[in-house]
């Protein structure tokens, strides 16, 4: 029997045009009543979330940050932050490569130095209340990620940069221009099993959905775990099944099934 379900937003949950599904709200419903807890888990920061689902009343829990943040009652919790020391590491590499760019997350609001009028329109996608500063290193909050966004891709410029942290540090890919950064043991799987811990649910109860590599150690928290048709063939390798694609309302289809003999 399911008791939780945890699904990535971009390119998962939302199709193309980063929609909710109409359908959603009475699925949510249908989750709600059956006693089923609801996640959605995401490499953007949680306030960015939030706002596609204030149209209805909910309990839903968000991770954002890949798992840097919690947001699970009665108060979110926040699983790592760099240090002053490391933060200034990852800044002098981004600083000193070209044709990248960084996004500095806090729980509160995120940051960046760019000026750059592509990356700020691609960025406030994901980020819409991202603030241009003239130094990143003097924001007073803690920085729980530093998201870094390659004009180029990440395979033809600098994916090997941030490679170069992935001992000290969780580098998780989110497209092929998107890499985050978060500390040593923050991902979203690491945030699924918190969350299992916290409300007695085992993986065998775990239904999960995900579409690329910053969703593989969720998938692996889940004993149905979902990979998307469109989603990358990593993914598909790691996951136990596969969902009709985001823009065919993939993971509303596996949920009405599951539902329906539930």
């Amino acid at each position: 029997m399911i008791k939780l379900i945890v699904t990535d937003m971009d390119g998962t949950l939302l199709n193309s045009k980063k929609e909710l599904s109409p359908k959603f709200e009475d699925i949510y419903k249908q989750l709600r009543t059956k006693g089923i807890h609801f996640a959605v888990a995401s490499g953007r920061p949680h306030y960015s979330l939030q706002p596609q689902f204030t149209h209805f009343e909910h309990d839903i829990i968000f991770i954002g940050d890949n798992g840097a943040y919690i947001g699970i009652k009665p108060e979110p919790i926040i699983t790592g932050n760099f240090t002053t020391k490391e933060f200034e590491n990852i800044m002098d590499a981004c600083r000193n490569t070209s044709n990248v760019h960084a996004v500095v997350c806090t729980p509160e609001k995120p940051y960046t130095e760019s000026t750059d009028t592509f990356f700020l329109k691609e960025a406030k996608k994901y980020y819409p209340s991202i603030e241009v500063v003239n130094d990143v290193m003097q924001i007073e909050q803690k920085v729980i990620k530093v998201a870094i966004y390659d004009s180029l891709t990440l395979q033809k410029n600098s994916g090997n940069v941030w490679s170069s942290f992935s001992p000290k540090h969780v580098v998780a890919q989110s497209s092929n221009v998107w890499v985050d950064m978060m500390p040593q043991g923050v991902n979203k799987g690491a945030a699924v099993k918190y969350i299992q811990q916290k409300l007695g649910v085992s993986k065998e109860q775990t239904m999960a959905f995900g579409d690329f590599h910053n969703d593989i150690e969720m998938l692996q928290m889940a004993a149905y775990s979902y990979a998307m048709e469109n989603a990358h063939d990593d993914v598909k390798k790691v996951a136990q099944f596969i969902a009709p694609d985001n823009d065919k309302d993939g993971v509303l289809t596996v949920i009405e099934k599951m539902l329906s003999t539930h």
